[in-house]
């Protein structure tokens, strides 16, 4: 035999007979460690270590052979038993190898002890390796039949063979309904068939299948799941079986499709949002110059619609924008091609428009005539309510192939709709490159502006306000801006930019504070003590977190009396929000400061709202006064509000009087207070003081 390494433990009592057997087991060429034990304390102790095969003698003083084998089997159970004695007979060593022995051999004949051992260490390997292989297997069979996914192993006709218990939860079916039956039970019908023709092409070429499919549960419920399905072979490489391994990711398709939903659609309207108009523009960008044809976008603004909520309520304006979205997607060109991109604004995109740009601008004239007719339809929001009727305006840009990009596009249909809105309710306008110029005048403006912030370009005049006997009431004080060039920019041109882009808000607080600072100055002479300066403020200032704080910090740190700073607000401040705009009102009466009613009888609901809101004084538009001498309705409109003025007891003053006539007819009718180009035309702060003040007191006033 050839050499072997083994390591071996011997029980034996007798020296001589260990040694024998060492020497007889090197003459076989078996090496390797050898150690005698002939107690059960030994034994015990070297069962410690690590050994191959245990050679026994049967009978040792001192030493029971079924205590020594018990401690054995305990301990290793696997490890194989050689007897190996001269003072039994056979039928005892058979016997003996009933209770757990490997082998027996005589000590007067050891030439079969190598070959003993050999076998038996031999055979305890390959006990052990089918014992791992078994629980392997086992450990297997327990993730397969445990696992939360769907396992099925059909043979190759197929017929499934098996299936464990997630794949039953998963279909509704029970394993003797499924056992010898064909997958193509579960199919909903509703998978490609090239799905599955690439499936078994795949599988016959004995390569992994990967993919998704459409399947359906007992109760007829469909469900998608994500399957690999792969080939098993012998080992001369002939496929058996198959066995599929899948996932029910219904739920996941539905997150994702959930997901898309919100980032790609209006929850209101089910719309497209503005991503994925945007989106789609590109491609309609693209594609237009593709196939040289024209496109075109239009943009529609509802009118007015944050004053339908205040008043009507959400649900009524909700259930506007729904009406107006189908009547959108029932007026568009072709599915899709409606977006809802902003609370009260839709967007329209109208493709394959030809290659002639006349012809293609009747078609999108006509749309957009058809969007405005539609949309002057009542909206009805309650079973028994009167129609709601809305205008709105809308901006197109007509583009033509090879247009530069969407953002472009987008830009123009927006400049085209600030226009439009500027024109008057349910008006349209196209893009125009004098649109264009305006705007980038505009933006021009409006960086000048910032810079006139920043480098203290802005400054106060004052137009003095009289009563009817001459005395002087005060002043209001009026916006200049006045470039590092000299040249003197319209309060009527950048005011209303200030407005819109919000810088209205930090203009305001200035010049609240330098009002506030004046004051205090007007209180160092006996003639400027008593009077009164008013200042505008913006709707945006006025609805600023903080405003009534920000007046009681500028009042004292002043020290300006609070009665002579007065407010003039807009129709525009208190209807954006009555009540939070009562309740601010409240705060600054209660700080002392008083309040007027600017431009009053330009709006359409004054008379409704003034009532309730605690203003000091009116003051009538001057549109009203210019007219007044000549017309007759106009006289009407000032005698009214000068009656509706007496009879809420409060002051009243008639700004842009400019003749005599207009004096005398206001003055007769009642009116107290006077302000325009009659009396006095706004001046510099230096210019308008009554008093002698030196110009360095007021240079920091300006």
């Amino acid at each position: 035999m050839s050499s072997m390494h083994a390591d071996i433990l011997v029980i034996e009592d007798n020296e001589a007979d260990f040694l024998l057997v060492q020497r007889r087991l090197r003459k076989d060429d078996i090496q390797g460690r050898m150690q005698r034990v002939d107690n059960l304390d030994a034994l015990e102790q070297a069962l410690s270590d690590e050994w191959q095969v245990i050679l026994y003698d049967y009978r040792i003083p001192g030493l029971k052979f079924g205590d020594a084998l018990g401690l054995i089997k305990a301990r290793r159970p696997s490890l194989p038993v050689i007897l190996v004695s001269g003072t039994i007979d056979e039928a005892m060593a058979v016997r003996l190898l009933e209770t757990g022995l490997t082998d027996f051999i005589l000590k007067d004949n050891l030439t079969r002890l190598a070959s003993a051992i050999e076998r038996a260490i031999v055979e305890a390997e390959n006990q052990a390796a089918r014992r791992r292989a078994e629980d392997e297997l086992r450990k297997l069979a327990r993730v397969v039949e445990q696992s939360p996914t769907s396992i099925l192993i059909t043979d190759t006709q197929p017929r499934i063979e098996y299936v464990n218990d997630a794949l039953l939860e998963t279909t509704g079916y029970r394993r003797d309904e499924l056992i010898g039956q064909n997958p193509s039970i579960f199919r909903s019908g509703n998978t490609p068939e090239e799905t599955y023709d690439k499936l078994w092409a795949t599988l016959g070429s004995g390569r992994i299948w990967r993919g998704e499919l459409r399947n359906r549960r007992k109760n007829g419920t469909e469900f998608i799941e994500n399957a690999l399905l792969a080939p098993i072979r012998q080992a001369d490489g002939t496929i058996t079986h198959y066995v599929a391994i899948k996932q029910d990711i219904s739920a996941q398709r539905e997150s994702e499709a959930m997901i898309e939903q919100l980032a790609y659609f209006d929850r209101l309207t089910d719309l497209p949002n503005r991503v994925l108009m945007l989106q789609n523009l590109g491609k309609i960008v693209d594609h237009s110059s593709a196939v040289d044809d024209y496109a075109a976008l239009l943009i529609l603004d509802i009118d007015g619609f944050k004053f339908i909520n205040d008043v009507q309520g959400y649900e009524a304006g909700d259930t506007i924008l729904k009406n107006i979205a189908d009547q959108l997607v029932e007026c568009s060109p072709e599915p899709g091609s409606v977006a809802r991109i902003a609370g009260d604004q839709f967007a329209v995109i109208a493709s394959g428009l030809g290659a002639e740009k006349k012809p293609a601008m009747v078609r999108v004239r006509e749309l957009a005539e058809s969007i405005l007719n539609r949309l002057e339809q009542p909206h009805q929001i309650a079973p028994d309510s009167p129609g709601l009727r809305v205008s709105g305006g809308m901006g197109i840009c007509l583009f033509e192939p090879g247009q530069p990009s969407r953002d472009v596009v987008l830009n123009r249909a927006e400049i085209a709709l600030q226009n439009a809105k500027h024109s008057g309710r349910n008006e349209f306008l196209f893009f125009s490159p004098q649109m264009q110029a305006a705007a980038e005048a505009r933006s021009a403006l409006e960086a000048g502006l910032r810079d006139a912030i920043a480098h203290q370009e802005l400054s106060l005049d004052l137009q003095s306000q009289y009563r009817s006997d001459g005395s002087l009431i005060g002043a209001e004080a009026l916006l200049r801006w006045q470039r590092a060039d000299g040249q003197r920019v319209s309060p009527g041109e950048f005011i209303p930019l200030a407005e819109q882009t919000g810088l209205i808000v930090p203009i305001g607080h200035w010049v609240l504070e330098r009002a506030c600072r004046l004051l205090k100055h007007w209180e160092t002479s006996e003639d400027t003590s008593e009077l009164i300066l008013a200042i505008n403020i913006s709707a945006r200032q006025f609805h600023q977190p903080g405003f009534v704080a920000r007046i009681e910090h500028h009042l004292k740190e002043s020290g300006a009396r609070p009665a002579l700073l007065k407010l003039e607000l807009t129709e525009s401040v208190v209807l954006d929000d009555i009540a939070t705009t009562l309740e601010r009102m409240r705060e600054i009466r209660k700080l002392g400061v008083t309040l007027s009613l600017d431009d009053f009888g330009t709006g359409y609901s004054s008379l409704a709202y003034l009532q309730h809101l605690p203003f000091d004084q009116l003051k009538i538009d001057q549109s009203f006064i210019s007219g007044m001498t000549e017309h007759s309705s106009n006289k009407a409109i000032v005698k009214a509000i000068l009656a509706m003025g007496q009879a809420l007891d409060l002051d009243i003053i008639a700004e842009g009087v400019e003749t005599a006539e207009q004096f005398e007819t206001l003055k007769r009718e009642g009116c107290r207070g006077f302000q325009g180009y009659l009396f006095a035309r706004p001046v510099t702060l230096d210019q308008w003081l009554p008093v002698d003040s030196p110009a360095s007191e007021l240079s920091d006033l300006r």
